[in-house]
């Protein structure tokens, strides 16, 4: 039997169903990670240390931060791949960055001893030029 309308475009009232109102929609959280990955924290912690000191020297403590950031490769391998893998993808890019750079200043400041260059006189000469360029302006 079709509805007719009343007065006004209203639909008479309708007696209440026995269906379950439709439930809001539930939203589950992702699954927080859990756990930490020592090797991706000491391999964090190696390139970090690694890049310091070699930013710090301006280069000349490659002796100290190519082991340093070989030593957090090294980690940044060893560390579970499923743990925390920001933390490990974290870990191995700054690693292979600080070996890189250590290699750079290594070459770099053996070719600039090879060629009778001393740290000192290196200073010297830059401080001279700096110098220089004040008087200039």
């Amino acid at each position: 039997m079709p509805e007719q309308e009343l007065p006004g475009g209203w639909l008479p009232p309708r007696a209440p169903t026995h269906e379950e109102p439709p439930r809001p929609p539930v939203f589950v959280p992702a699954p927080a990670e859990e756990g930490t990955n020592g090797f991706a924290i000491a391999a964090v912690v190696c390139a970090v240390s690694s890049l310091g000191l070699l930013v710090l020297s301006l280069g000349l403590s490659f002796i100290l931060s190519l082991p340093l950031g070989l030593t957090g490769w090294a980690c940044a391998a060893r560390a579970p791949k499923d743990v925390r893998p920001g933390q490990l993808k974290t870990g191995q890019v700054l690693s292979i960055i600080a070996v890189a750079l250590s290699v750079t200043a290594a070459i770099v400041w053996l070719g600039l001893m090879a060629a009778g260059v001393s740290p000192d006189e290196l200073q010297r000469s830059l401080e001279q030029e700096l110098q220089r360029q004040r008087r200039g302006s």
